[in-house]
């Protein structure tokens, strides 16, 4: 890709996987550092192939993320935790259910019902099977509906 061309999916893409970041790592400062370094790093090494650029984005942030042991801690011991993304989350119910997932399967539910992404490139962005992935995915879906019967 030209640099035109990832100035245009810079400006197309940026939004939708920040904010896929965001609820995926319950932090907001750590999703921007996480795209950023994404987009940098294809500026750097373009993939060969960008058939879904947003969920390519996606991976590459949440990998660039993970390397930071920050983003391991549970959202209530983070003490940097964003309070303007923690409004929303508290706003809006998926923010609240998803609160009740794991670091791995927000990870997976944003990839796939947010960002599109099938079981099998999920797999791939993840290093792991697509049974994991579906087994993840069925397990988290349950864990949300268990939560919006105890409310």
């Amino acid at each position: 890709m030209t640099p035109e061309e990832w100035e245009s999916l810079y400006r197309s893409a940026f939004p939708k996987v920040y904010r896929a970041l965001a609820a995926t790592l319950m932090n907001a400062d750590l999703a921007l550092d996480a795209l950023q370094d994404a987009f940098a790093e294809g500026l750097r090494r373009p993939p060969r192939e960008l058939r879904n650029a947003e969920g390519w984005l996606y991976k590459v942030g949440l990998r660039r993320a993970r390397r930071t042991a920050f983003a391991f801690l549970p959202l209530v011991d983070r003490p940097g935790a964003d309070p303007a993304l923690e409004a929303i989350l508290d706003r809006d119910e998926i923010g609240r259910l998803l609160r009740r997932l794991t670091e791995r399967q927000r990870a997976m539910v944003v990839a796939h019902y947010y960002l599109g992404q099938t079981h099998d490139e999920i797999a791939a962005a993840l290093g792991i099977s697509r049974g994991t992935v579906s087994a993840t995915l069925s397990q988290s879906l349950a864990r949300m509906r268990e939560a919006l019967r105890v409310v």
